[in-house]
């Protein structure tokens, strides 16, 4: 995570984000009928449908550079030299299929890691805009997280203070707060879903899901006490050298967040949770989310 503190890959984000406009836009929401608990959430949600609509681009479906025409997966090839420095340790190659007539196209699709490089490319799926929209976030002044979710899905929170804890928020869905997206909506089952920060990680998988009950049924990579004591270790040695009164706060965040994350279940229960219907996967084609079991249909969590 200290790789989102850099100061240079900081100063390169500010340069990408239209730093004015955001803040006026954040500025105009609070002043609205409609305004968010803080300008904290404002300025997370003006950033999250910037980021989705304007500046990242999902890779899929990939065209031909030649001819614009359709092209189809060939498996993966090795990185060049430059694609290796960008930190791609695989490449995908997709192919032209033909259907405007003879072409030998193809599109080399480089899975980058480094900040830079996607700064330039601006292209990806779910890893590389989970990657660049951590940097993002703290590009403008918002404490973030990078979450795992073991089956196939990342994506982010920022820290709310007017909630007094941590917000969720994905950057390909241009999402705010809809922690139960993937469960309710996608139909998307899930066991582990952990969150890492500077100051530390969490196991946050309970506030993404609609019956934790069953979301811990289908948990058997660790016993649950070891994993919390990996997450503590690690958690103590992000902050080894935090002041005393850092850690006051950090810690009492940390039981913020257990208290929260211990009434997810009977939040999810409540009338007005029950009313409001999470919309289907919109990143990705339709081939690709029925693959990966998140084409909707919701009830993940039954």
């Amino acid at each position: 995570m200290d790789n989102y503190e850099n100061k240079e890959l900081l100063d390169l984000a500010r340069e990408q984000i239209p730093m004015e406009r955001i803040r006026a836009e954040a500025t105009a929401l609070q002043q609205s009928d409609s305004p968010l608990a803080c300008e904290e959430d404002a300025l997370a949600q003006v950033l999250v449908q910037w980021f989705k609509h304007e500046y990242f681009k999902w890779a899929d479906p990939i065209p031909c550079p030649r001819c614009g025409g359709k092209t189809n997966a060939a498996g993966m090839v090795p990185p060049t030299a430059y694609e290796q420095q960008g930190g791609a340790g695989r490449v995908e190659l997709h192919v032209c299929t033909g259907e405007n007539g003879a072409c030998d196209g193809s599109f080399r699709f480089p899975r980058y890691n480094d900040l830079k490089y996607l700064m330039r490319t601006r292209l990806g799926r779910c890893g590389e805009w989970a990657n660049l929209y951590t940097l993002f976030l703290r590009a403008v002044g918002l404490r973030a997280r990078y979450v795992w979710n073991k089956e196939d899905h990342v994506w982010n929170e920022y820290f709310s203070p007017a909630a007094g804890r941590w917000i969720h928020t994905d950057s390909c869905e241009a999402a705010r707060d809809q922690p139960l997206l993937y469960d309710r909506g996608w139909g998307k089952k899930m066991s582990y879903i952990i969150a890492f920060s500077v100051d530390g990680a969490s196991d946050v998988s309970r506030g993404y899901v609609q019956n934790s009950n069953e979301m811990f049924q289908r948990r058997h990579d660790a016993p649950e006490p070891a994993l919390a004591e990996e997450l503590a270790r690690i958690t103590a040695a992000r902050r080894r050298n935090r002041s005393s009164s850092d850690l006051t706060r950090l810690k009492e965040q940390d039981e913020t967040e257990r208290t929260w994350l211990a009434g997810s279940d009977q939040r999810a229960k409540e009338p007005e949770q029950q009313k409001e219907a999470e919309p289907a996967r919109e990143s990705g084609t339709q081939e690709w989310k029925e693959a990966r079991g998140e084409a909707g249909g919701g009830g993940g969590g039954q």
